[in-house]
């Protein structure tokens, strides 16, 4: 961002604040003081400033960008245009089945909850898909940490009877409930309405429809698994020990990173080559592979689950497309990123050699 022209003239106007009768080379008036005077009077000063040049700067900005995502585009070519394709396959699909079987959305609880979660897995696909493509590894990472948690939910309605889809969306009213709380709570602060009192009532009265239908330990975190799941396994980790999907924790650890405010994500990014000593502020063209490759998968496993609720011949055929489409998709990303690796290893050895020989 270059501010030279903007903040030169933002301290000229300062010193331009400054009586005449001051020594302005040999000035000693103490900082705090002449802030406090002057900062009203200065900010407008350099905020002008860069309003006069916003355009030009910002064109600047975008026209650079846009370079850096035509060279990532053209480098990333061939898996990026597998990873759209998988997506639109997954769309086009299950968009079939859904339109065929629309009126079982009213009876069976397994097919709307699918319903559901395979449009936002879509919808997420497309999200990882831009960010990858514009080059931000580790937001694209966060994202599809969500599309792992939907294949999971996915995998475990498919695998288990009516009633505990029923329950996941009944469940719906539990969380209403808690949130309705902390609405109450902050709606002040926040300058929203309050909650009529029939509203409340309204919600309050659902929530204890549902724990008078299924028990008290439904109100609890993940209670919606009780029919499945014991005491100690309700929550996202006995979600995925129970469908044996658990292989790829050490994987939605690392995205729970770019999430959380822990200390890796500042000192660890994908889009970072190990061993740099750059701390990545923006985008970059590397470390897209494991993002993009998760997302393939998930997106696989949850367009799977989906179509063989009602197999065919047809449907079962296109999940096995999907299949091929996604092997190859996580081959291609990962040979590129070690395309990557490798020139920057050469590069790093050919700059050895060169300082090596001027000594």
């Amino acid at each position: 961002m270059k501010l030279d022209s903007p903040l030169n003239d933002f301290y000229n106007e300062i010193l331009n604040l400054i009586p005449p009768e001051v020594d302005k080379e040999n000035l000693t008036i103490d900082v705090q003081d002449i802030v406090e005077k002057t900062l009203n009077e200065t900010t407008p000063i350099l905020l002008n400033s860069l309003r006069k040049q916003q355009g030009e700067m910002l064109e600047e900005h975008r026209l650079i960008r846009a370079e850096f995502e035509a060279r990532l585009s053209r480098r990333w070519l061939k898996p990026l245009a597998l990873f759209e394709t998988l997506i639109v396959v997954s769309l086009e699909s299950c968009e079939e089945l859904y339109q065929e079987l629309s009126e079982e959305m009213e009876t069976n609880m397994k097919f709307k909850v699918l319903v559901r979660l395979h449009a936002r897995a879509c919808q997420i696909s497309y999200e990882v898909l831009a960010l990858v493509r514009s080059g931000f590894a580790d937001g694209a990472m966060a994202r599809w940490r969500t599309l792992h948690e939907l294949s999971v939910l996915a995998f475990f309605i498919s695998q288990n009877d009516t009633e505990t889809a029923q329950m996941y969306l009944d469940y719906e009213i539990i969380e209403q409930y808690y949130e309705m709380q902390e609405y109450i709570k902050y709606a002040p602060k926040l300058g929203y309405s309050e909650l009529t009192e029939e509203d409340a009532l309204e919600i309050i009265n659902k929530r204890d429809g549902v724990i008078r239908k299924y028990g008290a330990d439904f109100d609890k975190p993940f209670g919606w698994t009780m029919k499945v799941l014991n005491k100690k396994d309700r929550s996202f980790k006995g979600l995925e020990e129970n469908i044996e999907l658990d292989h790829l924790r050490p994987y939605y650890k690392l995205a729970c990173n770019y999430i959380h405010l822990g200390p890796k994500a500042s000192s660890f990014s994908l889009g970072t080559i190990e061993g740099s000593k750059v701390i990545s502020a923006g985008a970059t063209n590397y470390g897209l592979a494991n993002p993009a490759q998760n997302a393939c998968l998930s997106l696989t496993q949850i367009t799977t689950c989906f179509l063989t609720l009602y197999p065919t011949y047809e449907r079962l055929m296109t999940c096995k497309v999907m299949e091929t489409f996604m092997e190859e998709a996580c081959q291609l990303f990962v040979e590129i990123q070690e395309e990557i690796e490798f020139e920057e290893d050469h590069y790093l050895d050919e700059l050895e050699f060169v300082r090596d020989e001027d000594s």
